[in-house]
């Protein structure tokens, strides 16, 4: 699998999840407890040697989680320099 690949799988899960509200409503805390939970859901799937389907759509939820960190903190950041 690419990175183009992978992002693929991770656009997949965010448009499955769609009807939640958006990440800019949430606070950088609970998105890294959040990403701290995908990790080991990640660590189950892996350790019960899950189909590579499967550990990749884990991997992009990990990803995502990350990602919506990085986009939050972004934000604040320019936000306090407005």
């Amino acid at each position: 699998m690419n990175v183009i690949e992978f992002a693929v799988v991770m656009q997949q899960k965010i448009d499955a999840n769609s009807h939640k509200s958006g990440w800019e409503y949430c606070t950088i805390k609970w998105l890294l407890n959040r990403l701290v939970q995908e990790k080991g859901e990640l660590k189950r799937a892996i350790e019960k040697k899950l189909h590579p389907d499967e550990i990749d759509r884990e991997a992009a939820d990990v990803a995502n989680f990350a990602m919506m960190i990085a986009d939050n903190y972004r934000r604040d950041w320019d936000d306090k320099d407005a």
